[in-house]
């Protein structure tokens, strides 16, 4: 089968009134791309974009909803493209920033992610703990990351799918999984500043999520993973 040159990977979940005009906005701007979207056991109408858009996107659905890192590994497992780019549903970050991170892959042999400089409509939660969280990636990998969860990171193939074959987590803390297994495998990181100009309400992103990502950041840290 022949290599595409980009790879787009979406996980979606109860993101049916979104994911349509996100496809689109895909398709119009990188037309040559390989749009993978994986449907994390959606109860909503989001498999619809199936009979939407047919052979146009690739569609994969998982039969229950196991989390952003388990459909992001099936994802990548699947893409074939030289450049892997993995973003949320809703489209929080505009085709131009997607271009930017592509543009930035085939310039350098690094994995570069979105750095976002302001949150909008942040819950207060949220804006408690987040210091509080990238405390304890210090401590914990020696991060020096300003925005570990920036929904908007490439790859190049190679890197990106011996990082995602060596994950485990399954859920949000998949983006800090990344982050580790870079540094373990000596992969270098570049980050490019991002404007979030789309937030949407349906974020499944909420306080049991983070308490579970402090208990999954245990599991990285102490969980010995079989690089050679």
């Amino acid at each position: 089968m022949e290599e595409k040159e980009l790879s787009i990977i979406i996980p979606a979940y109860e993101k049916g009134k979104l994911i349509i005009n996100t496809i689109k906005s895909l398709l119009e701007y990188f037309p040559q791309a390989e749009i993978i979207i994986i449907n994390d056991g959606s109860k909503d109408d989001t498999k619809k974009i199936k009979d939407i858009f047919g052979a146009k996107i690739i569609y994969l659905e998982n039969e229950n909803n196991y989390g952003k890192g388990y459909s992001l590994r099936k994802g990548f497992s699947k893409a074939k493209g030289k450049y892997l780019i993995f973003t949320d549903a809703d489209m929080p970050f505009s085709v131009e920033y997607i271009n930017k991170v592509f543009e930035k892959l085939k310039e350098k042999n690094s994995i570069v992610i979105g750095q976002r400089k302001q949150f909008y409509n942040d819950r207060f939660y949220k804006k408690i703990l987040r210091p509080f969280l990238y405390l304890v990636l210090k401590i914990l990998f020696s991060f020096e990351y300003h925005d570990t969860q920036c929904g908007l990171k490439g790859f190049i193939k190679g890197q990106g799918k011996r990082i995602f074959a060596l994950s485990v987590t399954n859920g949000f803390v998949i983006d800090i999984e990344i982050l580790y297994l870079a540094k373990k495998l000596g992969y270098s990181v570049d980050e490019i500043e991002v404007r979030q100009e789309i937030f949407s309400d349906s974020s499944t992103f909420n306080f049991s999520s983070m308490l579970r990502m402090f208990f999954d950041l245990l599991i990285i840290k102490f969980r010995r993973y079989e690089i050679s």
